[in-house]
C-alpha cells in the first residue's frame, strides 16, 4: 500500500512539474496524458508510412513482349514465282546482251543481277570479245521459262528453279570487219537450268545457270 501511494505521489509530482499545479486538475491530467501518447502516435504513423512506401516500391511486373511478326512468303503461288523469275531472267538477258553488243566493255553492270559464280562465268566471255575485238549483233530472246519448283520463304530465303528456253536465231558474234565468228552449226535454241535466289529486298537474282541436257522443256512450246 505504501509503495502504491509512493508511485502515485510520483505521478502527481510529475504532473505538477508539467502543469505547475499540485494536485493537477482534470484538464491538466488530460493534457499531460496526451503529451505522453504523442511520441507513440508519431512513431506508429512513421511505421505505417514506411510500410506503405515499401508496398508501393516493390518490383514492378514486366509485361511479356509482343509476339514476333511473321512475314508472309515472298511468293504465295507457283504463278507468282514464275512471273518473278521470268522478269529476272529477261533483265539478265537484256543487260548481258548490251555488254556483248558493246564488245564486252563495262561488264560490272551485270553484277547486281547475278551471283559471283555466274558473273565470273559471263565475264570470261566478255573478256574474250574485248581481247578479239569482237562484238555481238542482234539479241537473244527468252522464248519461255518453265518452272521446275520453288521454295517458299521470306525475302532473302526464297528460291526458284526453272528451265530457260533461249533463242539465239537473231543474234551473232562478228569481228571488226563484220564477219560472223559464230559456229554455223550451232543450235538456234539453247536450254538452261537456272536457279534464282531472293535478296533481302525481295528481288530475284540468277544464282546458277548451266546448260540443260535432259528432256527438253522447250518441246512444250
Amino acid at each position: 500500500m505504501k509503495i502504491f501511494l509512493y508511485f502515485r505521489h510520483l505521478g502527481l509530482f510529475a504532473n505538477h512539474l508539467a502543469c505547475g499545479k499540485f494536485p493537477p486538475d482534470a484538464l491538466c491530467r488530460s493534457t499531460v496524458t496526451l503529451m505522453h501518447r504523442r511520441p507513440l502516435l508519431v512513431a506508429l504513423s512513421h511505421t505505417l508510412l514506411a510500410a506503405s512506401l515499401g508496398a508501393c516500391t516493390g518490383p514492378a511486373s514486366i509485361p511479356p513482349p509482343p509476339p514476333a511478326a511473321v512475314e508472309a512468303p515472298l511468293f504465295a503461288t507457283d504463278e507468282e514465282a514464275l512471273e518473278a523469275a521470268t522478269a529476272a531472267y529477261a533483265e539478265f538477258l537484256a543487260v548481258s546482251g548490251q555488254i556483248l553488243r558493246e564488245g564486252g566493255s563495262n561488264p560490272e553492270r551485270l553484277k547486281p543481277l547475278v551471283s559471283d559464280e555466274v558473273y565470273e562465268s559471263e565475264a570470261e566471255g566478255f573478256r574474250t570479245l574485248a581481247t578479239q575485238n569482237w562484238a555481238a549483233v542482234g539479241n537473244s530472246e527468252l522464248l519461255r521459262l518453265v518452272l521446275q519448283q520453288h521454295v517458299s520463304g521470306e525475302p532473302g530465303d526464297a528460291e526458284v528453279i526453272a528451265y530457260a528456253c533461249v533463242s539465239v536465231a537473231e543474234s551473232d558474234i562478228v569481228n571488226a570487219e563484220g564477219i560472223s565468228q559464230a559456229d554455223p552449226e550451232r543450235p538456234i535454241t539453247v536450254e538452261f537450268e537456272v536457279v534464282f535466289t531472293s535478296t533481302d529486298a525481295g528481288a530475284l537474282m540468277v544464282q546458277r545457270k548451266v546448260i540443260w541436257n535432259g528432256v527438253s522443256p522447250c518441246l512444250q512450246l
